[in-house]
């Protein structure tokens, strides 16, 4: 990786006082351009803030939902190398925060990546889109409501409440594979996203959302029915 590596171009989210035509920033220590995205400033190599970036572009993934998560992985690595704060000990002050504020916003992205409900809500929010909304406007989930009332019925039966755990579970798999492909759709053009392809992935992280919150809460009844008796 070299020194400037942080990833593709991504869309400007709003100029920054002194910013320079494109996706260009002032190095702080020296006035040079330097694009959002570059962790070091090309003319004096000093580390710089970092920019508002989405999680994929200050990663250099690409914007899909399906990632590969050896590379996600293999991305996150590289930048820490790059950000060691032991390259740093001899700097200043300003470039030791600036090294502290990139890794921070870097993990940050990593773990936005990394979880599939936060990588959705990351690609809705590139494409306008919005979850919580889309639960509202949608109908109610009659899989999710059957499922809510299990889980009250079982809530004190500890072999009914594994089984719909992994019930539960299945349903999860099932939907984050399904936000595959809808994502692929609602990607397919982002510079006009079609708001019915972004509703239905949308639709789909919504229900995901949901089970997600069942599966945890039936975890938590199993988990107070095995716990040791006082």
């Amino acid at each position: 990786m070299t020194r400037s590596e942080s990833g593709p171009p991504g869309p400007r989210a709003g100029g920054s006082p002194g910013s320079i035509a494109g996706d260009l920033e002032p190095c702080w220590s020296c006035g040079a351009p330097v694009a959002q995205r570059a962790l070091f400033c090309h003319a004096c190599g000093a580390i710089q803030p970092p920019r508002a970036l989405d999680p994929f572009a200050r990663l250099g993934m690409e914007r899909r939902f399906d990632l590969d998560p050896a590379q996600l992985a293999r991305q996150h690595a590289g930048f820490g190398r790059a950000l060691d704060p032991q390259r740093f000990a001899a700097k200043g002050l300003r470039e030791q925060a600036n090294a502290k504020a990139q890794a921070d916003a870097l993990h940050e992205a990593f773990e936005t990546l990394r979880d599939p409900v936060r990588r959705a809500h990351a690609l809705l929010a590139l494409l306008g889109g919005d979850a919580s909304s889309a639960a509202h406007e949608s109908d109610p989930d009659d899989d999710v409501a059957t499922l809510t009332g299990a889980l009250s019925a079982a809530a004190a039966d500890g072999a009914a409440l594994d089984r719909l755990g992994l019930d539960i579970a299945g349903r999860i798999e099932s939907c984050i594979k399904y936000l595959g492909p809808a994502f692929a759709k609602a990607l397919a053009d982002p510079e006009k996203p079609d708001p019915a392809k972004t509703g239905a992935a949308a639709r789909i992280l919504a229900r995901l959302e949901g089970l997600e919150a069942l599966a945890t809460e039936a975890a938590a009844r199993r988990a107070i029915l095995s716990a040791p008796r006082t």
